[in-house]
């Protein structure tokens, strides 16, 4: 079960292979190979320990044209350079290491997002790209947004999909509606697994809200069922809050001065390794560095750099 948003539309594809054919089809009218098999793929992609690149979703499809590897990112704002940067090294490692073509699926429910993500992403100087990349963007102004329960019915996966695609969509609560009545029609089991994996995937907000009126309210067995569980886990869950709340602050505290001290660390012997020496000031900004974004910047930077310059002055 996915526990966050991120999590519950890679997390589709992973119980589902098939549906990312299915919904090149219905999003973009791609016709991808039936798929004949499939297998996962280890996501840790790391090669220089300190430098960890892990991809959401990694698959290796066999079709009727051959095999090749599926690369499945969701989304939610905008890529950053370095974003980009990464799904080019996700790209070329998993060809070079299986010597397979391999493809970039990428969801978004953020239309800006989805608009960027289908802009040109290359790799080498402005006058002339090394690399382009080339991926499929399914967001929410290409899925279908689907109020109609044969629909939704017909195929219950591409529903959850759109749904959770769709989930900023002002008229979201029909489709919601309709989403639970199809959940309905299937077994009682599936129905209660999927109305979870619904919940986790809206995240916080009305359509959110929306959904959990339905679990709460409604006569549906699937939603009779997880109503009370979500009671007895609220009711267990008030009586530990209020016993881990002053121990929990100090962990965190801790952990946290733990975490920072470690990649701190790691930078540090990455640099030494190179030969590249660090200021006072330079190695006072690493301690004091609580956004983990700009570390991952730095130590990026660091497996390739000559110079401290190079890793935090950056040029691009």
């Amino acid at each position: 079960m996915p526990k966050t948003p991120h999590e519950a539309l890679h997390h589709l594809f992973r119980d589902d292979p098939d549906l990312f054919r299915r919904a090149l089809k219905e999003c973009l009218g791609e016709d991808f190979p039936v798929f004949r098999g499939v297998a996962a793929i280890d996501s840790d992609l790391t090669e220089i320990k300190p430098v960890i690149r892990e991809v959401d979703t990694a698959m290796r499809i066999e079709t009727d044209t051959g095999a090749e590897i599926l690369v499945i990112e969701p989304q939610s704002t905008v890529p950053t350079r370095a974003k980009q940067r990464a799904w080019h090294w996700y790209l070329a490692y998993l060809e070079a290491y299986f010597g397979l073509p391999a493809t970039l699926i990428i969801l978004t429910a953020d239309p800006a997002t989805a608009a960027a993500c289908r802009a040109p992403m290359t790799l080498g100087p402005e006058r002339r790209a090394s690399a382009t990349i080339h991926p499929f963007v399914i967001g929410p102004d290409n899925t279908p947004f689907i109020t109609d329960l044969a629909q939704a019915a017909e195929d219950i996966m591409l529903a959850i999909m759109a749904a959770l695609t769709h989930r900023n969509h002002p008229d979201i609560a029909i489709a919601l509606d309709v989403l639970a009545e199809a959940l309905d029609g299937i077994d009682l089991e599936s129905a209660k697994f999927f109305a979870e994996y619904i919940e986790v995937g809206l995240g916080e907000g009305s359509a959110h809200d929306h959904w959990r009126s339905i679990i709460m309210t409604m006569t549906y067995p699937f939603a009779s069922g997880l109503r009370r569980e979500l009671k007895a886990l609220g009711r267990a869950e008030g009586r530990a809050e209020g016993r881990e709340q002053g121990r929990a602050q100090g962990r965190e505290q801790g952990r946290e001065q733990g975490r920072v001290q470690g990649r701190a660390e790691a930078l540090f012997g990455l640099l030494s390794m190179r030969g590249i020496e660090l200021r006072a000031e330079d190695r006072d900004r690493v301690l004091r560095c609580e956004d983990e974004q700009i570390y991952l910047g730095w130590l990026q930077r660091a497996a390739t750099a000559e110079t401290a310059a190079d890793v935090f002055e950056p040029t691009d």
